[in-house]
């Protein structure tokens, strides 16, 4: 077998192996080609909503179109949208905790289906039932979408070897980021045919029901349950799994919420999360003020697609800059606050500058690129806070994060249709929420550079004979020995006698 593992001591005394060589190709690889695939549907219906909910109010298409077209105004389209983020963030935690133990083929299955069947029914439900039962189909698809980073970290687990899982892992979540992308453009382009905002349901429908088939059929939770996959790499995969075990340790949960300096990098996580939903539902609405929705969603595409790119680059940029060139004159914690406050002061004043630049559409383009760009560079600062402050409970500390920046980013589209109410151009109600963002993102990130730390604390399990660090997490700017591969959030030590005898 082209394997080999060399076993290694690290820093607090523990032994680990690394793999240097593994199975190139393999069933499990198509398995991650399938996540993959699925992970995109997932992101072009989040990246949908918006663009839906503009197209089923447009009242350019009046006589237009035989389908109907709603005259709700913008407080009951932010209720139904900020219905779809809400059930997101209240399902964060409870799949965190409960869906890793028994998510898998089945969980996932199921979640394309449930989005594939409230798809074909919502042109139903918006026609017959109303706005309210279209808050509460929203409501379950977005709990649906609050499952999905538990299912897959589940999935990931039991197929990757712990030296491949940091790499698709990257892929798969990057997959969500892609569907977003395309959804602008592709359902734009439904918007304007004879069926329109009801063929953004059916093709999302025609999408994720055949793929919840595919995936019913041809993948497996777990390698021993996969009929295809040969008997070279389930041993390998097996043979791997042999030197990394799992020891489930107990967490800190009182440490952990009564730490300010976790609560300073979850109020930045909120305020960057708050202004990716407002990008998502709000600038296609802002947009709209003053062309189509076809070309709405174009232009709302573009800041996406500069995010994306700035997000897979900045890391290993920066860490290079760090580790290479100034890594021996700065701490690594004021190298990500000094980063963050750039990228956080060029925010503000881009959402300050937006108000006087209404109408404007090629400066508007330009302003409303550069800050989501900008907000991609920004994560580089409070995700390396995230993994620096632990390295055993640094997945716990992104639910927790993640769950409450998503509860403040499900107010976003019910406060702003609450200041447009009934108005479609309104320059000084558009001024009054992009300064009220700018307040936002300036109150946070404060808390932030302030208080936010990239130390290990305390509470991480440091102590003699519970300092469990098999790995190294996050990048490589806050370590200062041998790299592992990270193994995807997974606390994994081998089943050794714990002693401090060196090699």
């Amino acid at each position: 077998m082209d394997v080999e593992f060399l076993r290694y001591r690290f820093e607090d005394g523990y032994y680990g192996v690394i793999t240097k060589h593994g199975f190139i190709v393999g069933v499990r690889h198509i398995q991650m080609l399938y996540m993959l695939v699925g992970s995109i549907m997932m992101g072009m219906i989040r990246g949908g909503t918006g663009i839906a909910i503009l197209a089923m109010v447009d009242e350019r298409r009046l006589g237009d179109t035989y389908i109907q077209i709603h005259t709700w105004d913008k407080r009951v389209q932010g209720a139904i949208l900020s219905s779809f983020f809400f059930g997101y963030a209240v399902m964060l935690l409870p799949a965190y905790q409960f869906l890793r133990k028994v998510g898998g083929k089945m969980v996932f299955t199921g979640m394309l289906l449930i989005n594939g069947a409230l798809s074909v029914a919502m042109p139903t439900i918006a026609n017959k039932g109303g706005w309210v039962a279209m808050c509460n189909a929203y409501l379950c698809m977005g709990m649906t979408h609050g499952c999905f980073a538990a299912v897959y970290q589940t999935l990931l687990q039991k197929w990757l070897p712990p030296r491949e899982k940091k790499f698709f892992s990257s892929i798969i979540f990057g997959g969500l980021q892609l569907g977003i992308i395309v959804s602008f453009p592709f359902n734009s382009f439904l918007s304007t045919t004879p069926l329109g905002w009801e063929l953004i349901y059916y093709a999302s429908a025609m999408l994720t029901l055949p793929m919840s088939i595919v995936y019913f059929v041809l993948t497996a939770s777990s390698p021993q349950d996969h009929q295809a996959i040969g008997d070279k790499e389930l041993d390998y995969i097996k043979e791997c799994f042999n030197y990394y075990r799992k020891k489930e340790i107990p967490k800190p949960w009182r440490e952990i919420l009564q730490s300010p300096q976790f609560w300073a990098v979850v109020s930045a996580h909120a305020a960057s999360n708050v202004l990716f939903v407002f990008f998502i539902v709000g600038v296609p609405v802002y947009f709209n003020s003053f062309m189509p929705v076809s070309q709405s969603a174009s232009y709302s595409m573009m800041p996406f697609l500069l995010m994306a790119l700035i997000y897979l680059l900045s890391s290993p940029i920066l860490d290079f800059i760090y580790n290479r060139i100034i890594g021996d004159t700065i701490y690594v914690t004021n190298f990500c606050k000094i980063i963050h406050a750039i990228c956080a002061c060029c925010i503000i004043v881009g959402l300050s500058l937006l108000p006087n630049l209404y109408n404007k559409i090629n400066s508007v383009c330009i302003l409303l690129n550069v800050i989501l760009g900008l907000l991609g560079l920004q994560f580089y600062g409070f995700l390396n806070s995230l993994n620096g402050m632990s390295e055993n409970y640094s997945n716990t500390l992104m639910t927790i994060s993640s769950t409450v920046s998503a509860v403040m980013a499900s107010a976003v589209p019910v406060v702003t249709g609450l200041i447009l109410s009934n108005e479609r151009k309104a320059e000084d109600k558009w001024r009054s929420i992009f300064l009220t963002l700018a307040t936002i993102y300036t109150f946070c990130n404060l808390v932030y550079i302030a208080f936010g730390s990239n130390e290990r604390q305390d509470w991480d399990h440091v102590g003699i004979r519970r300092k469990l660090k098999g790995y190294v997490k996050g990048s490589t700017i806050h370590t200062n020995h041998v790299q592992l591969e990270e193994i995807s959030h997974i606390n994994l030590i081998p089943d050794i006698n714990e002693t401090d005898t060196p090699l």
